[in-house]
């Protein structure tokens, strides 16, 4: 079955461009019969109707953007499973509201994809902690150190299923001590 990949982020916005630069790369280097890659940086809802519209459904999603979290370093790449955990009837509320007025957040997109069913089960995540969030091209130093195996983290999410598999199953956000993953 088939899988996606999907950027999320907005361009031109430095590190937090990160999602989008990946799909941008890997577009078209990945097996297209079985590897859709998508700009999924557009309001949540929408995304859902396009994962529904889907035929067969994807059997496998892997997302990736950058995601301030505390405690990460600048530059950190965390890899999970979503555990697929929805937040309460308030903050899912605030999600739908959110995407209705346009925000792009990988959360906000994981949350509103999930609640109204569009989603697979699987869903691999690829956070990137960003270090500037200004206008521009260039990628910070510790985001533009790390893109390559970024990129490759993700093709091998996408490709093999088994590697996605390996990654440890978490909540929104992943696991922050490594230690707790064990």
């Amino acid at each position: 079955m088939a899988v996606v990949v999907g950027g999320v982020g907005y361009r031109n916005l430095r590190d937090h461009s990160v999602g989008l630069t990946v799909v941008d790369r890997l577009e078209g280097r990945l097996p297209a019969a079985e590897v859709v890659v998508e700009d999924l940086s557009y309001n949540p809802i929408a995304v859902v109707q396009w994962l529904e519209e889907i035929s067969p459904r994807f059997a496998r999603a892997v997302l990736v953007a950058a995601v301030e979290r505390p405690g990460r370093r600048p530059g950190a790449v965390t890899a999970y499973r979503w555990d697929g955990a929805l937040p309460g009837p308030d903050e899912i509320q605030r999600a739908v509201g959110e995407a209705v007025t346009g925000v792009i957040a990988l959360d906000n997109t994981l949350v509103v994809a999930r609640h109204f069913g569009g989603l697979p089960d699987e869903v691999a995540v690829v956070e990137v902690e960003p270090v500037v969030h200004e206008f521009g091209e260039a990628f910070s130093p510790e985001v533009a150190a790390a893109f390559d195996g970024i990129c490759d983290l993700v093709a091998s999410l996408a490709c093999d299923a088994a590697a996605a598999g390996r990654l440890p199953r978490a909540p929104l956000g992943g696991i922050l001590d490594p230690a707790a993953a064990r």
